[in-house]
């Protein structure tokens, strides 16, 4: 079996690189291993496709949730056939880890490829009116249109020079007090929403925002999309549930909701920016779709 490890550089996990590259280099016998590093925005995704059009049979993303994106992209560039995706999270929040379980420990990765196993899992999908990248991106985890996509616009831009956590949190902070919510029409299947909208949250995992956990009956094998939208809410609803969405609870409040869909189309009369699995996707008017059973998932031993 061949094995390829696509790794985005993390100066802070650089302890936990170098137990993963000793466990793989100890584990030769068992599996072929090809170690292949991103070195810029987007870079991870050409290396997947690459990897894919080379014949491997697995895949592994080690890095953040936006380093699993790419990958996730890369693989999914090519009509999808049977390469396995593997996760091994070095990243600031690793959201989608926290739905999926998987692997904190290097020999627990190994050996999760050692005794290989899968299983098939949702993916969604979202094609934005206006964006610099391909007509559509897939998302393992959350896509957000509103607020998210503001924080993550944001985010492109700015040199992190306080690190990402803090930077992420200003600017999510600056947005509840300060970002415009759009007047929209949302359709989900045949649902309709029309309102103010600060964020609507697509997802296919449970977790975003590094620990909220705003979709608590999110399954990666479900084949629908949950959707929690925030409409008129302000800072002071976001810090009074804090606590709430940290634990996993479905929040109580008027301008609060929840929905499951297939297919969702958000329409604004304003300028709306959308994210997927934290990453800035594009702006205007968007739909999301779901994929489902897209991909092989690695299972990871217990």
């Amino acid at each position: 079996m061949e094995v390829s490890f696509i790794i985005k550089r993390n100066p802070r996990k650089k302890k936990a690189l170098d137990q993963l590259i000793a466990e793989i280099q100890k584990s030769s016998s068992f599996f072929s291993a090809n170690i292949i590093y991103s070195n810029y925005a987007g870079h991870a995704n050409k290396l997947a496709e690459k990897e894919v059009r080379s014949g491997v049979q697995v895949i592994i993303a080690v890095g953040g949730d936006g380093t699993l994106n790419e990958v996730l992209n890369g693989m999914l560039n090519l009509p999808y056939e049977d390469t396995t995706l593997g996760y091994f999270p070095m990243g600031t929040a690793n959201d989608f880890a926290k739905t999926a379980g998987l692997v904190q420990n290097p020999k627990q990765l190994i050996n999760s490829l050692i005794n290989f196993s899968t299983r098939k899992i949702n993916v969604g999908k979202i094609k934005c009116e206006k964006t610099e990248a391909s007509s559509h991106r897939y998302f393992i985890n959350i896509a957000d249109t509103g607020l998210g996509g503001y924080v993550a616009k944001k985010l492109t831009s700015d040199k992190k020079r306080l690190g990402a956590k803090f930077t992420y949190l200003k600017h999510t902070i600056l947005g509840l007090l300060f970002y415009k919510k759009e007047t929209t029409r949302i359709t989900m299947d045949k649902e309709v929403y029309q309102g103010p909208l600060m964020s609507l949250v697509v997802c296919n995992g449970r977790v975003f925002g590094n620990g909220l956990v705003v979709s608590p009956n999110a399954e990666l094998d479900s084949g629908f999309l949950e959707i929690t939208l925030f409409g008129k809410v302000t800072l002071w609803d976001y810090l009074k549930n804090l606590k709430k969405l940290k634990s996993g609870y479905k929040l109580d409040h008027k301008n609060i909701f929840y929905y499951r869909a297939q297919s969702i189309l958000v329409q604004a009369n304003g300028p709306i920016a959308s994210e997927v699995d934290g990453e800035f996707a594009g702006e205007g008017d968007s739909t999301f779709s779901m994929s489902p059973f897209s991909i092989k998932l690695l299972n990871i031993d217990e």
